[in-house]
């Protein structure tokens, strides 16, 4: 197959193939599958997220969609009012400016099929229902802390999920522009609600965003060039723990002991991580020179985010992203009238003033979602959700594919383990069972805790092989003919 879309739900990867079916390009794929992602998906991004993605168009670049923090929060903000910590719920979680439409606006610069192809799906969707996949029933089931607008959508739904407002708003922004989710009659009824709920968001914080376009961080690893995101992105973990990989000759060596050398680098990488990802670093020219400082992460949260990744090849060009409203749901806060479900990502923000991530108004927080493009003797499109092990996941799967030789469904599937630490605290390494390592907790298999992986290889005859991790959604047996005819 000469093109390829690996989403972590079948109907958003049907929603990608089609568009290239009909003459649609990489960007039309994306938003194909990034909009029917935002509806079939709901507990693991949304309208109100954010994206980050690495792209191969002739050149290599990077979308930062991620959102900073409005005027109105502060950390004298939260200290008036006597919170220790940012809530992780509720209209004071929910300040992080949405990026994802933005992200939208870049893509559709570059499409070919326009808007109303590209959007069909996820409108049909959205206002016609679909059948809800085990895990999201189960994310609905569990989630507290949703207001009556987001209760009213989700609430009780375990047959079919129908979401009008969000169907409507797609459509609105289809018909009369996607800019208009930040100028216009969609940043009317956000800041209205933020108003009425008590938020922080306001139509001139709206107006001031845009989605950026970066260059990539860049990493040999054998005879392959690693390609992700720079900060706040912690793309920069995997790149610099790749290079560390590149001292040790990986394959043909011992299965306890090639574990070891994985989980002996990756410390360093995590601690190089705590102390050069965060807003405004300025990082030396060449990666070789960022050095771990040996110190360890003290106590402190570390949370598993929900998010999902996706890969696209239509022949030429490539793109890996992601995108995310960070816990789950997100904040549990939906725009009355809108189906947007905002993000909580702000809630990732320290109140400490001495800390690198420190909340501020205009400040980007230290972001988990990473997306990789490989170059080499095959090109890679791979991500992965998994919040803070997103690059353990990444460098698993690429160490499988490049040291030991897999194909990339095995390589993807494959046991892996996770050391969720965040950039606050530290965290015991699991692994899954059938890993059968020593020193370690073992964990049951095709467990969440290990993220949810999808990817692409491509071979110099621009072959394809679609990777979909068999822990998410992606490998439900929807008939193609329920849906899509």
């Amino acid at each position: 197959m000469k093109y390829n879309v690996a989403t972590s739900h079948p109907l958003s990867s049907q929603a990608g193939i089609e568009v290239l079916e009909k003459g649609g390009n990489a960007y039309d794929a994306m938003l194909a599958a990034s909009s029917t992602l935002v509806v079939v998906q709901p507990h693991l991004n949304g309208l109100g997220g954010d994206l980050f993605a690495t792209i191969n168009d002739n050149k290599y670049y990077c979308i930062n969609a991620s959102g900073y923090a409005p005027e109105r929060a502060s950390i004298d903000f939260y200290e008036q009012r006597d919170f220790k910590e940012i809530p992780r719920n509720g209209p004071l979680s929910s300040f992080s400016i949405p990026g994802l439409v933005s992200s939208w606006i870049i893509a559709n610069e570059k499409a070919k099929l326009g808007m109303k192809e590209d959007f069909k799906r996820a409108i049909q969707f959205a206002k016609d229902g679909f059948e809800p996949s085990r895990k999201l029933v189960k994310a609905i089931n569990r989630f507290e802390g949703g207001d009556e607008d987001f209760n009213n959508i989700y609430k009780d739904t375990d047959k079919w999920l129908v979401q009008k407002d969000l169907g409507n708003t797609l459509e609105f922004l289809v018909n009369n522009g996607l800019e208009y989710f930040y100028n216009g009659e969609i940043a009317d009824m956000i800041d209205k609600d933020m108003k009425e709920k008590g938020g922080l968001i306001t139509k001139g914080d709206l107006a001031r965003y845009s989605a950026e376009i970066v260059n990539p961080i860049r990493v040999k690893y054998r005879d392959y060039d690693i390609y992700t995101n720079p900060p706040v992105s912690q793309g920069l973990t995997a790149a610099v723990w790749l290079r560390d990989l590149n001292k040790y000759e990986l394959s043909g060596m011992e299965h306890q002991k090639y574990y070891d050398i994985l989980i002996k680098t990756m410390y360093d990488a995590y601690n190089i991580r705590k102390n050069y990802i965060y807003d405004s670093v300025k990082l030396p020219e060449n990666i070789d020179d960022l050095k771990p400082d040996n110190t360890h992460n003290g106590n402190g949260k570390s949370e598993l985010s929900d998010t999902t990744a996706y890969s696209i090849f239509d022949g030429d060009i490539e793109i890996s992203a992601i995108q995310s409203n960070y816990m789950g749901f997100g904040s549990g806060h939906t725009i009355k009238g809108t189906g947007i479900n905002m993000n909580n990502r702000g809630s990732y923000f320290s109140l400490d003033r001495n800390n690198k991530n420190s909340l501020k108004p205009g400040k980007k927080t230290f972001h988990t979602l990473m997306s990789t493009l490989v170059s080499g003797p095959k090109d890679i499109i791979l991500g992965s959700m998994g919040g803070d092990v997103q690059p353990q996941v990444n460098v698993q799967i690429l160490s499988r594919i490049i040291d030991l030789g897999s194909g990339m469904q095995d390589a993807v599937a494959y046991p892996r383990f996770a050391y969720p630490a965040s950039i606050y605290g530290d965290s015991k390494i699991y692994y899954e069972s059938a890993l059968r390592l020593d020193h370690y907790e073992p964990v049951d298999d095709l467990n969440d805790m290990m993220g949810h992986a999808q990817g692409i290889t491509v071979d110099k005859e621009r072959e394809t092989e679609k990777g979909i991790d068999p822990r998410g959604d992606g490998l439900l047996l929807y008939m193609k003919g329920k849906y899509f005819t």
